[in-house]
């Protein structure tokens, strides 16, 4: 990024800090509610080019119906997520702007109390835009460098049935958003490969809650089929750091059952792009949880797992012009 009164030295060095700072920001975060998508696209989409713009349009569908085993009662839920992305070329690097709708329907089965008898049966369906995020990325000797900002655009103050502060469509936070990736371009002999390092943080947020930090490691490989479709394997390693919450002391007591704790999971996704035309592109990916370590301490001291994401479907369009 050039800047008038700043060498392009100076800025990339300045990138670079934050992304060591973001390696050392604070470590709580995101639980198993809190749906991430492990997967990457970036190999599929070329990149704009000086005055050009182009366009993602991702829908994203997961599942989250599956428990680890002795799971206590919890919720379940299916979330739909539509994010459109524009990139540009700004000052010789890279610029995109991720505006994502939230679409959740959450299920869940409250104990019974006093003289009813059975389990109540509740459903929600929670829409909204969710946080919109801005980064950037460039060339760094054989590396990308990139580093980006998650405003909180989304709503974070709904009434919500299932006393989960993380399924508001938004964290109420700003967020740091950095990275380190590697792409190895196909030879005769090889695959188009890739790797990267990612994390993301709060640096703002609310007095009574902090969504925790995010560190994800992926690699992937990438194989041209025949001259329009080509293959993609990826597998993904997601560290989640505990959520700092103290909304049920402050009185917010919706959130008092809010306990999930840090998760380290494991997943593997595969998918199909079909280049419809020169600047216009179709893709397909099938992504699953392969392991999943999220304990959830209980006031009486034992530990539970949580419910926690399986299937996740995403579907896509890119066009550049």
């Amino acid at each position: 990024m050039k800047i008038p009164f700043l060498s392009e030295r100076t800025t990339r060095v300045a990138l670079l800090s934050l992304l060591a700072l973001g390696a050392y920001t604070e470590a709580q975060a995101c639980p198993c509610g809190c749906v991430k998508v492990c997967v990457d696209n970036l190999a599929d989409r070329s990149a704009a080019a000086a005055g050009a713009y182009a366009v993602d349009f991702r829908y994203d569908t997961i599942d989250q119906d599956e428990r680890n085993s002795g799971a206590h009662a919890h919720f379940l839920a299916y979330h739909k997520i539509l994010t459109g992305t524009i990139e540009t070329q700004l000052a010789g690097q890279t610029w995109s702007l991720a505006v994502p709708r939230i679409n959740r329907i959450v299920r869940s089965n409250i104990a019974p109390t006093g003289p009813i008898p059975n389990p109540v049966n509740t459903r929600q369906e929670v829409v909204g835009l969710g946080d919109i995020s801005v980064t950037t990325r460039f060339a760094w000797s054989d590396f990308t460098v990139i580093a980006g900002v998650k405003l909180p655009t989304g709503t974070d103050d709904m009434t919500l049935n299932v006393s989960r502060r993380y399924l508001q469509p938004g964290t109420g936070s700003t967020d740091l958003i950095l990275g380190l990736r590697r792409d190895y371009s196909a030879t005769a002999d090889r695959p188009q490969c890739f790797w990267q390092l990612g994390a993301q943080g709060a640096v703002f947020s609310d007095a009574n809650f902090r969504p925790g930090t995010t560190l994800t490691a992926t690699a992937g490989v990438r194989y041209e089929l025949a001259s329009p479709l080509a293959f993609s394997l990826q597998a993904t390693a997601l560290r989640q750091f505990r959520d700092k919450n103290t909304m049920a002391a402050a009185g917010f007591t919706a959130y008092a059952e809010d306990l999930e704790t840090a998760a380290f999971s494991t997943h593997l996704a595969a998918g199909l792009t079909y280049e419809l035309a020169a600047n216009t592109s179709a893709y397909l990916y099938y992504s699953r949880s392969l392991n999943t370590v999220n304990l959830a301490d209980r006031p009486s001291g034992g530990e539970v797992n949580a419910v926690h994401s399986t299937d996740v479907w995403s579907f896509g369009l890119t066009h550049t012009f």
